[in-house]
């Protein structure tokens, strides 16, 4: 019997101090890729991650606002400097990857499936389909480039009617594979993923029609062995092949 209280005291003691996974907010274009990177670093260093995704500038609100986010993956750098403007302890930052856009048709869509960037552009023109979608211009770094490229392009949507806001970027490619939209802009990683490369079209949007988008990876933990391996992590070889894989453009040392 007493045998078998120690060893119990012994295993309380062992999962009292086994750590609690780790708590990463990332901008939504990310969900794929952070999903695969996360799952590499359990793999690699025995580590969980708890991931949530959504709008950077609705996480950078949350992070000064007290939220428990110890690294925060940003779609733009404005949300990291947000942070540190209004108090958030920031420990490290720095560029992680760049993305970029894409306009994409779905299948259920009403337009006739284009053949070249030329023929949506003209559609856009003149108006002749029912809706787009783009991520929210207002706090989604993916959205405010999809607004740069169409003002550059000279089919910015004048009609807002026409225009349907994600929250984010996942959801703006919801609303392109729900019927709900002819079109939508969306970050170039998503056209390729499995469950949407045979479901549309799609076209890369010039580079020179939108500032870039340079993600950045943010540490606000400090003293925090966990969260500081996992920022690391974010800089490995595994993780740079990952972000290739989904069509990403790794950053300088």
């Amino acid at each position: 019997m007493r045998i078998s209280i120690c060893l119990l005291s012994l295993l309380l003691c062992f999962q009292e101090a086994r750590p609690e996974p780790l708590n990463v907010a990332a901008a939504s274009n990310l969900t794929h890729v952070m999903t695969e990177i996360s799952e590499a670093f359990y793999r690699d260093q025995g580590e969980k991650v708890n991931l949530t995704f959504g709008s950077s500038g609705n996480f950078a609100r949350q992070i000064v606002q007290g939220a428990p986010f110890k690294v925060f993956i940003s779609a733009a750098g404005k949300y990291v400097d947000f942070v540190r403007a209004n108090g958030g302890r920031i420990i490290a930052s720095r560029v992680l990857v760049y993305g970029g856009l894409s306009l994409y048709v779905p299948e259920s869509s009403r337009l006739e499936q284009p053949r070249t960037l030329e023929e949506v552009l003209k559609t856009l023109q003149y108006g002749d389909y029912r809706r787009m979608s783009i991520a929210n211009p207002e706090h989604a770094p993916y959205g405010q480039a999809a607004r740069d490229a169409l003002v550059k392009a000279g089919v910015w949507v004048v009609n807002h009617r026409k225009l349907l806001l994600g929250e984010n970027a996942a959801q703006a490619m919801q609303f392109c594979l729900s019927g709900s939209v002819d079109l939508c802009i969306v970050p170039s990683s998503f056209p390729g993923l499995d469950q949407f490369a045979s479901k549309g079209t799609s076209f890369q949007l010039p580079e020179k029609w939108h500032t870039p988008i340079a993600q950045y990876a943010v540490l606000l933990a400090e003293d925090d062995g966990q969260a500081l391996s996992y920022y690391d992590y974010l800089w490995s070889r595994s993780s740079g092949e990952i972000f290739r894989k989904y069509g990403y453009g790794l950053a300088g040392p």
